[in-house]
């Protein structure tokens, strides 16, 4: 009985708050707020200005406007170069590029470059400022159809991509020289011959990968051996592993030979690879920056490029040939005897 009451209560309830009077809430006025969000925003967003469409943005792409065209929303230009003949009612920037102001050119607003010297028509109408930042970088220009890469922006990424593969090899270096001192050692003196670890490391270099094709197609043929195609990740990585090792006891063997002594027998092993790392690597460095010098001294860097290619690829080789003879033996290069004493 108790719960039929506080049923029927329930929906008199109910009854009585539908029978209240609807009441329409009064609207925002959405124009004023509008207005009010267009006039904040028009300050300072270039898409929010009236009887605009948005930016005429390129990057790592050429723009390009005709004589008697008209872009009415600002022309930014990141990485590429602009070529303006027509109107333009707005801003012009241009980010690591050349910027030409032909005859026919009007610019209503102002003109902002940084990267090459821009090339202004004495015709051409700027009612703006006029901004620039001139870099000069070498002349080097690489097109993959659309994209562009710009003018001397590849000397840079040479050099970074040099840095960050030096400054990976040399981390993993000197982890190997703390973990494996023994190792290290070992692999240095066999380095010191040069000729046998060379002329091994060729060959390894040479049948590498047509090992590793063979093996795959040989677990794929086999049908049973299709599990183990996971392991060969694992051994490519070892063998890069080992391979960096090696290197690392080629530097390790030269820096003990700049000091008069040997790489087998060194007390200071982080100090000879420090040394023997700069000595192989170095001339690699310096073409680099030769690079971004003027174009007179570009054929020097070019010389330099191709010996710091050649010290760098005879190292890997004698390298690659010392770990896998080290390897192999499964026994590290015992130092000389130590003279008894009377």
């Amino acid at each position: 009985m108790t719960r039929f009451l506080l049923a029927v209560g329930l929906v008199l309830s109910a009854a009585t708050a539908f029978a209240q009077p609807y009441e329409r809430l009064p609207e925002p006025d959405r124009d004023r707020d509008i207005r009010r969000d267009r006039d904040w925003r028009d300050w300072d967003d270039w898409p929010s200005r009236r009887d605009r469409d948005g930016v005429h943005l390129r990057i790592l792409r050429d723009y390009r406007l005709e004589s008697g065209a008209t872009a009415r929303e600002p022309v930014v230009v990141v990485g590429g170069s602009a070529s303006i003949d027509g109107h333009v009612e707005d801003d012009v920037v241009v980010i690591g590029g050349r910027l030409r102001l032909g005859a026919t050119a009007v610019v209503d607003g102002d003109v902002f470059t940084a990267g090459q010297d821009p090339i202004i028509d004495p015709k051409a109408q700027v009612k703006g400022k006029i901004d620039q930042a001139v870099v000069d970088l070498p002349a080097m220009n690489v097109d993959w159809g659309d994209m562009h890469m710009p003018v001397g922006w590849w000397r840079f990424a040479s050099l970074g991509a040099t840095v960050l593969r030096l400054g990976a090899v040399l981390t993993i270096a000197l982890l190997l020289t703390v973990i494996a001192p023994g190792w290290i050692r070992s692999m240095a003196g066999r380095a010191s011959s040069t000729a046998s670890a060379g002329f091994l490391g060729a060959v390894a270099e040479v049948l590498f990968v047509p090992a590793i094709v063979l093996v795959c197609i040989a677990l794929v043929i086999s049908v049973i051996g299709i599990p183990l195609l996971a392991a060969i990740p694992v051994v490519i990585g070892f063998s890069a592993l080992l391979w960096v090792g090696g290197f690392a006891a080629v530097a390790v063997a030269l820096g003990a030979r700049l000091r008069g002594s040997r790489g087998d027998q060194t007390s200071v092993p982080f100090v000879d690879l420090l040394t023997g790392f700069l000595a192989i690597t170095g001339v690699s460095i310096i073409a680099n920056f030769i690079g971004l010098a003027p174009g007179v001294l570009s054929p020097f860097g070019s010389l330099f490029s191709i010996a710091g290619l050649v010290i760098e690829y005879a190292a890997w080789t004698i390298g690659l040939g010392a770990a896998l003879s080290t390897f192999a033996s499964g026994r590290r290069t015992a130092p000389p005897p130590v003279p008894a004493t009377a």
